[in-house]
């Protein structure tokens, strides 16, 4: 057991402060012998010398793995890809907008696409001598309306007369709607409108009507 000795054992006390002020270490008796323990040694020494155990380190902690975010994507990133799709899809809207404006060159028009849902008469007739009567073949009546519009294809005028009845013993009922042409001649604009009858390419049609203008 240490056992502190007193300063002021046998010497004066000017001696005694004398010595204090000279020195700050304090006599102290162990197991092991006399030492001088300074007073002013931390509080870990003073306990190893006593006997004691040293208070023990602080372990710092255990560093903390940093926990990685993934970044944010950019706005600016998100903005393109974003802007580059809604303008592929305009660009696809657009084409096929374009695309169904563009007519086919030389696609089957037919009788009706051109000129309405009823080209001709509905049965045309005439008489005989005998007063009986007969039909005739629609193809060579076309109406008024589609008379009209094959006069503005080929640049003519039409004209009413019966073409098909001689003028004797038949009679026709109903007159055939012509178109005359500006060199006089007449074409029969029924025929023409039968010409979009057969599924013809528009382009082999321009040449049906290029023919019957010629009188070939």
């Amino acid at each position: 057991m240490i056992q502190k000795l007193s300063n002021n054992s046998g010497v004066s006390p000017a001696a005694d402060l004398t010595q204090k002020a000279a020195s700050t270490k304090t006599l102290c008796h162990t197991p092991f012998g006399d030492v001088m323990v300074d007073e002013l040694s931390s509080s870990s020494l003073a306990g190893i010398v006593s006997g004691g155990r040293p208070e023990a380190r602080t372990t710092p902690a255990a560093a903390q793995p940093t926990v990685v975010t993934p970044a944010a994507q950019s706005p600016v990133a998100t903005a393109t890809t974003t802007a580059t799709t809604t303008a592929t899809a305009a660009a696809s809207t657009e084409q096929t907008a374009v695309a169904a404006d563009v007519p086919e060159e030389d696609s089957a028009p037919t009788a009706e696409s051109v000129f309405g849902p009823n080209p001709w008469i509905t049965n045309p007739t005439g008489t005989a001598a005998d007063d009986s009567s007969y039909s005739y073949n629609p193809m060579y009546f076309a109406t008024a309306a589609t008379a009209a519009q094959v006069a503005q294809m080929v640049g003519g005028t039409v004209v009413a007369s019966d073409q098909i009845a001689d003028g004797g013993s038949f009679e026709q009922q109903q007159p055939n709607q012509m178109v005359q042409l500006a060199n006089g001649t007449l074409i029969n604009p029924g025929l023409v409108a039968s010409f979009y009858t057969h599924g013809y390419p528009q382009s082999y049609i321009d040449l049906l009507i290029q023919n019957e203008t010629q009188g070939a």
